[in-house]
C-alpha cells in the first residue's frame, strides 16, 4: 500500500482467531468525499444532495444509519465539507476514520478527538466517549460531529443535542437498518428516553 493510503487495518490472534491471524483493510480516500462526488457517481440525486446541504446549514440534528460497509462514514465526512468555514467542528472517534486532516489544510477550523473504543478494554490513557462529548460542551460553540454511536456515549450525545449545541450541526453515525431500528436500538437497546430521542431532526 502506497505511503499516502489512508487504511484501516484490523487484526484479530489467538485466542479469538484458533486458526492463526485474520486481517481486514479498510481503504479511505486521500481527498475527502463531498456532495458532488456523490452525485457524479450516481450515489446521490442533486434534490438529495440540496436536501442535506440545507438542513446542514440549518443546524440540524442528525444520524446516518446504516448497515456495516454501507458509507455511513464516507457520508458523514461530507457533511464536513458542507460546513462554512468559519465555524469550528470537533469530531469525537474512537478509530480516526473522518478527513480531518485533509479538511485541515483545506482551510477548515477542525479539532479532532480520539476516545477509547466501546469494543475493547480501555486503556489508562484514553478516554471514554461519554466523557469526550461531555467535555466539547466545555469547548464552547461547535458543531460536534460523532464517528460512531455505540453505547452508552449517546446518553451524552443526546444531552449535547438538547441542551449544549442547540445552535451547532451536530452528526453521528450508528448502525440500523431502518428509521424504526434505529429508534429500537436508541430507545430499547441503549436506553435514551423517548423525549430525548426527538432532538433527532
Amino acid at each position: 500500500i502506497r505511503d499516502s493510503a489512508r487504511t484501516r487495518v484490523s487484526v484479530i490472534t489467538e485466542p479469538l482467531a484458533p486458526n492463526g491471524l485474520a486481517f481486514s483493510f479498510r481503504r479511505h480516500r486521500n481527498e475527502p468525499w463531498t456532495f458532488p462526488l456523490f452525485i457524479k457517481n450516481k450515489m446521490m440525486t442533486p434534490l438529495t444532495a440540496g436536501l442535506l446541504s440545507f438542513l446542514i446549514d440549518g443546524t440540524r440534528t442528525m444520524l446516518i444509519a446504516g448497515t456495516r460497509s454501507s458509507g455511513k462514514s464516507s457520508l458523514l465526512g461530507s457533511f464536513l465539507v458542507e460546513i462554512m468555514r468559519k465555524y469550528r467542528m470537533i469530531t469525537i472517534e474512537d478509530t480516526l476514520e473522518l478527513p480531518t486532516d485533509q479538511l485541515r489544510n483545506l482551510g477548515f477550523n477542525i479539532q479532532p478527538l480520539k476516545v477509547a473504543s466501546a469494543l475493547s478494554s480501555k486503556a489508562e490513557s484514553e478516554v471514554s466517549a461519554t466523557e469526550g462529548i461531555r467535555s466539547t460542551l466545555r469547548l464552547g460553540d461547535s458543531s460536534l460531529i460523532v464517528g460512531e454511536v455505540r453505547s452508552k456515549e449517546a446518553i451524552a450525545l443526546y444531552e449535547a443535542m438538547r441542551v449544549g449545541a442547540a445552535a451547532n450541526v451536530v452528526a453521528g453515525t450508528i448502525h440500523g437498518d431502518s428509521p424504526y431500528g434505529v429508534f429500537d436500538r436508541v430507545v430499547n437497546d441503549i436506553g435514551i428516553p423517548k423525549t430525548s430521542f426527538k432532538a433527532t431532526d
